[in-house]
């Protein structure tokens, strides 16, 4: 259903992270799709967005709040708050929810750079770090040991890094073992040649960054992926133990009221079915209820036909909005 109905006070509609437009991001995503990325692994090691999305990955879901008696006094009185979202795993290996997941982690990083940047008065910079092949035997994180000290010598003072095990060879269109480092962080970066002469290790200083949003979120895009291990880390002046962030708001509650919003779901007659677009919005009370609390089935001798029908009606909706399946 469209956004633009009107029996709806819309008081935002959520925005979208920037660059999610049609993107290198997609263009990565259908890469690793349509070539070799699906399947390739190394130590455990994979692209994101290689298994198949949850059964309720993307299904739209709705939170509020129903205290109407506390909205009376607003100029929403009579009317719930209702926000409602695509269900979303999170998982950087499922290939429906892979760009939430990379969108949230590139918005917390960018929001790191930018305090550290505004504090220290440096812009940040994008570097690459190239493990030689002699030292390809080395696991994770003896090679993420060996990048930070390269990374220290050559003047990084802190930053985010990112492990990318795999590249792609654009000739013959496969991904193979390559593993290198994405920092997105400061320092002056030099004696990048002495370092290989003496080490091996290659060292890319790319420069300052038009966008460091878009910048963490296409190497994110292709980077490891691996369970119970980090793909992006902190280290140096940006590590959690010397740079604090503020608390990010509550954003989890009612506008009006400040309740804690909880799961929903719509059965009624009256009122139209709830949009299904990304937003917060104000509606009228009938037909929506507390997912939380499960509908009962009373007995055949103590309703009649027409209310145990109903009851049964409210039950499998409740089951379905729960992802139960009824044959």
């Amino acid at each position: 259903m469209s956004c633009n109905n009107s029996i709806y006070k819309f008081i935002s509609k959520t925005q979208t992270y920037p660059a999610f437009e049609r993107s290198k991001f997609d263009e990565m995503i259908d890469l690793i799709h349509s070539t070799n990325g699906r399947e390739i692994c190394h130590n455990g090691w994979k692209l994101p967005s290689a298994e198949p999305a949850k059964d309720d990955c993307g299904q739209w879901k709705f939170k509020g709040c129903l205290n109407v008696n506390a909205h009376k006094n607003s100029e929403f009185k009579g009317k719930i708050f209702l926000k409602t979202f695509q269900k979303c795993c999170f998982r950087a290996c499922c290939e429906k929810c892979v760009k939430k997941w990379a969108g949230r982690e590139a918005n917390k990083a960018t929001t790191r750079i930018e305090k550290y940047a505004k504090l220290s008065k440096k812009p940040a910079k994008h570097i690459i770090v190239s493990v030689p092949t002699w030292q390809y035997n080395l696991d994770h994180k003896s090679m993420k040991k060996e990048a930070y000290r390269i990374l220290k010598k050559v003047g990084s003072i802190g930053g985010a890094m990112i492990f990318h095990p795999f590249r792609f060879n654009v000739l013959e269109r496969f991904w193979y073992y390559s593993p290198h480092f994405h920092i997105i962080g400061f320092g002056w970066i030099d004696r990048t040649d002495e370092f290989y002469n003496k080490e091996g290790w290659i060292v890319k200083n790319k420069g300052l960054r038009n966008t460091v949003f878009g910048t963490f979120l296409y190497q994110l895009s292709h980077c490891g992926i691996k369970e119970r291990t980090h793909s992006l880390v902190w280290f140096g002046d940006l590590s959690y133990s010397k740079l604090k962030m503020e608390k990010e708001p509550e954003t989890n509650i009612c506008p009006i009221c400040s309740a804690k919003l909880r799961p929903l779901y719509y059965c009624g007659l009256l009122g139209a079915p709830p949009p299904e677009c990304e937003c917060e919005i104000f509606v009228d009370p009938e037909g929506w209820h507390i997912l939380e609390n499960k509908p009962k089935i009373t007995s055949r001798n103590q309703k009649s036909f027409v209310k145990r029908y109903d009851e049964r009606i409210n039950f499998e909706l409740y089951s379905a909005n729960k992802g139960v399946c009824f044959n």
